[in-house]
């Protein structure tokens, strides 16, 4: 083969290159710019749903969230009565709200992390579960153990004992330094097959709070009811 045929080929082939090259370079603009505006319209999807606050807590009834470790989690009811203060001796407990929602696992993962919570093998999905939060201020001079929930009822007469494996209250016999105020949370698993558990009120017994050092009762333990509602129209934000 001549060098003229052998040069004219290099030309050809370089050229030929060059405009493969050319094109897979405006391939990949099309789609880098196809992706952008695909994504750009699940934002903006997204954003046109004003019930997705892409986080926690949710303060009104049907907002919601992704959590990556239990799902889709959406407040479905909320307590009309809020910062109620209940002062025993030198002991005040502030009930500060109480919250229905409803959690949907999405993955094996959050199904296995839902349950674990609570203790159990499995959770169904989707489950409901009661959230409330509370205040104690301790007041006293000495350190004291809180009582925290003895039992609790939930709408339809359901009776759960504060030791129950499906109640988690993180503030039952806590201490609580001289002249400290902490904050805890009470979970409860009210219906672990369905989204549909609406309780129109919660009633909670909390137990008398002692001494950490004397072990003796420094103040009484004392009960709040708290009704619940479903209505979007009639909730305040928290």
């Amino acid at each position: 083969m001549s060098l003229c045929i052998v040069g004219l080929l290099i030309v050809l082939f370089g050229g030929q290159t060059i405009i493969n090259r050319a094109y897979d370079q405006s391939a990949d603009k099309q789609s880098s710019s196809l992706e952008k505006k695909n994504s750009s319209q699940r934002a903006a999807t997204r954003k046109q749903d004003p019930n997705d606050i892409d986080h926690a807590p949710l303060y009104k009834i049907g907002q919601y969230y992704n959590s990556a470790k239990y799902g889709r989690i959406k407040l479905t009811g909320i307590s009309t009565k809020r910062n109620v203060v209940y002062t025993r001796n030198q002991l005040i407990t502030t009930i500060n709200w109480a919250k229905i929602c409803t959690n949907t696992p999405k993955t094996a993962a959050q199904r296995i992390n839902s349950a674990s919570d609570y203790n159990l093998d499995k959770v169904s999905n989707p489950y409901t579960y009661l959230k409330v939060q509370y205040t104690v201020q301790n007041n006293f001079s000495n350190a004291v153990t809180f009582g925290g929930v003895r039992q609790l009822t939930i709408g339809n007469g359901s009776i759960l004992n504060g030791t129950d494996e499906l109640v988690i209250d993180d503030g039952q016999s806590e201490q609580l330094l001289p002249h400290t105020k902490r904050v805890f949370t009470i979970h409860v698993l009210i219906d672990k097959f369905t989204d549909r558990a609406h309780p129109q009120k919660v009633h909670l017994y909390f137990g008398s709070s002692k001494g950490t050092v004397t072990l003796r009762k420094v103040a009484a333990g004392f009960d709040c009811l708290l009704p619940i509602t479903y209505d979007r129209a009639a909730d305040d934000s928290v």
